[in-house]
């Protein structure tokens, strides 16, 4: 019989440099509040990379304060950062990209 390892979801909220782990819900909260995360789970490295800089580029977007309501809403939203961030992590240009799309603009 062999014994397939399961890896286990981990959260984290940034502190600064610090990262604190956190449960799903606390993770959903720090994203509608604008904080920055971070998951813990990937497959590998490139995937763990994407997500990294995706995280980047959106926090970039949220400190700018012309944003787009609409695009802060939608990167503000745990539904949409989990799909992209977390689940896909396949590009790490599309929150760029997705600020571009007109139904973003003002």
């Amino acid at each position: 019989m062999t014994k397939t390892s399961q890896t286990l979801a981990c959260w984290f909220i940034r502190d600064g440099a610090k990262l604190v782990q956190c449960s799903k819900g606390d993770f959903d909260k720090a994203i509608v509040e604008g904080k920055s995360v971070k998951y813990r789970s990937y497959a590998n490295k490139k995937s763990e990379r994407i997500a990294d800089e995706l995280e980047s580029s959106r926090m970039a977007f949220l400190n700018n304060p012309d944003l787009s309501p609409k695009f802060r809403a939608a990167i503000t939203n745990p539904r949409n950062v989990v799909e992209v961030q977390v689940i896909l992590v396949d590009d790490p240009q599309f929150w760029l990209r997705e600020s571009k799309r007109p139904k973003y603009s003002k």
